[in-house]
């Protein structure tokens, strides 16, 4: 199951990092089709934001949780780029490590992040973001 859920990581940001860096923060959630949401997503799907970001303490649960993340994560960019750099299975995780390019607030971000992908039954169940690379590799317990 490990390439598979490779595979549907790789699919799944194609269709998410789509959605970012020309459109309103207000749009993204209304670019989200339910379709897509329960193709890549458990219904149980959590996503934990970067521990040091702006968004850290929040709780994202199920699409509607997806959608509020989507909206507050754009609300804070004034232009936004992501661009997956690499895709590493473990099983049952994806680690995926990209590139973060953006402006907020007169502030030039080009960073690499993290996120670590856990799955069920094929679709993201948790969703965890890091603000380097290594965070989703050692949470993974792929570095120590």
């Amino acid at each position: 199951m490990s390439q598979e859920n490779v595979e549907v990581a790789r699919r799944a940001l194609a269709f998410f990092v789509g959605l970012g860096g020309h459109i309103e923060a207000d749009q993204a959630p209304d670019r989200m089709p339910d379709s897509a949401l329960r193709e890549f997503l458990d219904p149980g799907v959590e996503l934990i934001p970067i521990a040091q970001g702006l968004l850290s303490g929040n709780t994202y649960k199920g699409y509607e949780g997806i959608r509020r993340f989507w909206r507050d994560f754009f609300s804070a960019w004034d232009e936004f780029h992501a661009e997956p750099q690499e895709f590493l299975d473990a099983d049952p995780q994806v680690v995926v490590v990209l590139r973060m390019r953006g402006r907020m607030h007169e502030l030039e971000v080009d960073e690499v992040w993290s996120q670590l992908l856990t799955f069920r039954n094929g679709r993201v169940l948790l969703l965890q973001a890091f603000s380097s690379p290594g965070g989703a590799l050692e949470a993974a317990g792929l570095r120590e």
